[in-house]
């Protein structure tokens, strides 16, 4: 219906690229964080890919941005011309990274201009846990630190050997960073040169060396269509202490992958969907049925260690913390997954969670918010981001010798 009322108008290119946006917005509607699962969520992903993000895309980009403020540097760019020059330079990195055909994971290829957030932010945390980066301040305080840093790198003092006096404050990039290609970024493209790969594993080899991104590209070949990290062919390979804390993120992944749906049958429900309602409860009766599949693992989770390990590496509110206990315990009843399709005891406790949550944006007590809900709300099972480490160490470990594989 949407599409036939709204073919006849002529739309400008800007127009129909906000509404790219949206449409791709729509489609990633189902990662939303709807239940309060976040923050357990982003312990695993950051204990495991540190250095990455939701809205990462490709490996280079660790490249790109170091290259673009080193030139800055270079040409001694004031600190009021910075943030203008990069954005002209991220847009144009855009449009070269597009007409040299990469069609997968350029930053803004539907926004374009118009986009909120451009690489260097998206990428700036994560250069600094790796170590690439060394200023400890935020994006915009680099910027304005530019002109005391071009003043205090005149005025250095330097030994005999010609080495700035310990003290003066180093350089804002960590050393080793490979050259910028001639023509950048007016030529740029996603292929990553050995030399390049080689710097940011070792990077990552430096900066989280018992991370699992490090075994990634210490142990691992490149891997194609495994949708999580407990698939890897090659797990074997991992460290025993990180096999562990995979089985864990497993357990809560699948455990807690009931209670969203759960939670978007009883929405469907109260909509008068028959076919959203269906599709739930045979959703629910798949979770059901692969729990049982794995009961015996889930009988000898040791909940005590799994909490352990969150609490170790990420702040959980104790309302959290009680939800999933109680979910837990609903879900695993009896040594094995039970029916909780009909359980009142569940369904309350959905939604006591989402009421707390969203207070009057709650879509199980307001009409107007229900009326909004697309069909499918925060319903994808948690990845701990592994997609996107996927994509980013498969750019590097591409970028590899045989040789240097496994090293």
């Amino acid at each position: 219906m949407l599409q036939s009322s709204i073919a006849w108008i002529d739309f400008s290119e800007e127009d129909r690229r906000k509404m790219m946006e949206v449409v791709a917005l729509f489609k990633q509607r189902d990662t939303r964080d709807e239940l309060g699962l976040g923050s357990i969520r982003d312990a695993f992903a950051d204990l495991f890919f540190p250095g990455t993000s939701t809205l990462q895309t490709r490996a280079r980009y660790y490249l790109f941005v170091p290259w673009l403020y080193r030139k800055y540097e270079e040409r001694r760019v004031p600190s009021h011309k910075v943030a203008a020059r990069l954005r002209s330079d991220e847009v144009k990195l855009m449009k070269t990274l597009q007409a040299a055909g990469e069609s997968d994971g350029v930053i803004g290829s539907v926004s374009g201009a118009s986009l909120q957030r451009f690489p260097a932010s998206i990428y700036w945390n994560g250069l600094r846990s790796w170590g690439i980066l060394r200023y400890s301040g935020s994006q915009g305080q680099y910027h304005r630190w530019l002109d005391h840093f071009y003043k205090r790198h005149r005025d250095r003092q330097l030994t005999d050997d010609g080495e700035p006096v310990e003290g003066w404050g180093g350089a804002n990039w960590g050393p080793g960073l490979p050259t910028m290609p001639d023509g950048f970024p007016d030529q740029a493209g996603f292929q990553i040169a050995d030399e390049e790969a080689a710097y940011l594993r070792r990077r990552v080899m430096l900066s989280c060396h018992d991370s699992l991104l490090a075994t990634l590209l210490d142990r691992c070949e490149p891997v194609e269509d495994v949708e999580f990290i407990w698939q890897h062919p090659q797990l074997a390979l991992f460290p025993s202490t990180q096999q562990g804390w995979i089985t864990h993120a497993r357990n809560f992944s699948e455990a807690m992958r009931g209670v969203v749906v759960l939670y978007n049958l009883m929405l469907a429900e109260l909509s008068e969907r028959r076919d959203r309602i269906e599709e739930y409860e045979a959703s629910l009766d798949a979770w059901r049925e692969g729990l049982t599949a794995r009961s015996a693992q889930l009988t000898a989770w040791n909940r005590h260690k799994f909490w352990q390990l969150v609490m170790d590496h990420g702040h959980i509110a104790v309302p959290t913390q009680r939800f999933v206990s109680d979910w837990l315990e609903l879900s695993l009843a009896d040594g094995g997954p039970q029916n909780l399709a009909s359980s009142a005891a569940a369904r309350a406790l959905i939604r006591n969670r989402e009421v707390w949550l969203k207070r009057g944006r709650s879509r199980l007590e307001n009409e107007r918010h229900l009326e909004m809900w697309s069909g499918a709300a925060g319903i994808a099972q948690l990845g701990y981001r592994w997609s996107i480490a996927r994509r980013i160490t498969n750019d590097i470990l591409g970028g590899l010798t045989t040789s240097q594989r496994g090293r």
